[in-house]
């Protein structure tokens, strides 16, 4: 078998195991993709009559348990315990990305799953020979990971695992800021790294409405028999925009002189914020369209004066206000 469709079959076998429910027409698009992106031999056409081949091919030399809905349409898995199983022969690009994002998921996902992913590489590397990619060329790759520095080993992988399943957790969860200690049964939608935190956005039965949960404030954790259906609307609402769900103010104006104009560019906390230079050409301004106080207030402070609210006023005064309480107890 060439290596070309073994990549082939592979990219079927992903897209059918995230229940993608590919098309004869859709693989063929995934099948110049493939070429395009990888640098493996390319085909000047490919017909249906190639993706036919290698659906029998998995079906019969694989066992592939898939089918197709033609409501949908497209293939499907009629059972997720099937896994393919195959010796792929790894391009030099393929083999990076998957080394370079293992060194990546190491040092961002806390342990055990870190130690999985090392595992999970070993094998899919043992039979290809990533000789170009030194011992030097990997420790100079480094990632100060912000996942959050409390332990969260013994929590982080029921959720992952419930999260990956789609299986119901009971928690026991600290809400901290004085509000009292409960116990839920969640649905873990989304999992996601935010503001040095891991964190997921699950349906909350005992609110019976999605909510935001810091993994490290799950005190106790069981993972359930019963299921649930991804939620789409859940899924789609965490963006950078819509994931803290404190209110927004509209229309921040910030004036940035020093370092200020350094640590804004990297701070996300809008996908639309911009930075534009003044006619002074000494000072900046910093536009978010809309952001948290909550979030906006303590990045203006950290600047010590090189960042200066402007409007709206609220957001002037709490930085005045808590500037002011800070001096009081200076004194």
């Amino acid at each position: 078998m060439s290596r070309i469709q073994l990549h082939r079959l592979a990219r079927i076998a992903a897209l059918l195991q995230k229940n993608a429910h590919p098309t004869p027409q859709s693989l063929l698009r995934e099948y110049y993709n493939l070429e395009h992106i990888d640098g493996v031999t390319k085909r000047d056409k490919y017909s249906l009559r190639t993706v036919f081949r290698d659906i029998d091919t998995l079906k019969n030399d694989f066992k592939c348990p898939l089918a197709y809905d033609r409501s949908v349409p497209g293939y499907y898995l009629k059972h997720h315990g099937w896994d393919f199983n195959c010796p792929t022969d790894l391009s030099e690009s393929a083999m990076l990305a998957l080394v370079v994002g293992a060194k990546i998921a190491e040092d961002v996902f806390p342990n055990p799953l870190r130690e999985r992913v090392k595992v999970a590489v070993d094998e899919i590397l043992k039979g290809n020979n990533p000789d170009f990619l030194d011992t030097t060329l990997m420790n100079s790759l480094i990632v100060f990971a912000e996942s959050s520095s409390v332990d969260i080993s013994h929590i982080f992988p029921v959720v992952f695992d419930a999260w990956q399943l789609h299986r119901s957790l009971r928690i026991t969860y600290d809400q901290q800021n004085g509000k009292p200690i409960s116990e839920r049964v969640i649905d873990p939608h989304v999992l996601f790294l935010f503001e040095k935190e891991w964190r997921i956005k699950a349906y909350c039965h005992l609110k019976d409405g999605p909510r935001t949960f810091v993994i490290s404030r799950i005190l106790k954790i069981e993972m359930l028999d019963s299921t649930f259906e991804p939620d789409m609307k859940i899924i789609a609402s965490v963006t950078r925009d819509k994931v803290v769900s404190y209110p927004k103010i509209p229309d921040v104006r910030i004036r940035l002189t020093g370092t200020a104009k350094k640590f804004a560019m990297p701070t996300l906390m809008h996908s639309e914020q911009k930075i534009e230079l003044e006619p002074d050409g000494k000072s900046w301004l910093f536009t978010i369209p809309e952001v948290p106080s909550e979030v906006v207030v303590p990045w203006i402070l950290s600047q010590g004066g090189d960042a200066v609210p402007l409007s709206p006023q609220c957001i002037v005064d709490a930085v005045r206000e808590k500037t002011e309480a800070l001096l009081v107890k200076i004194k």
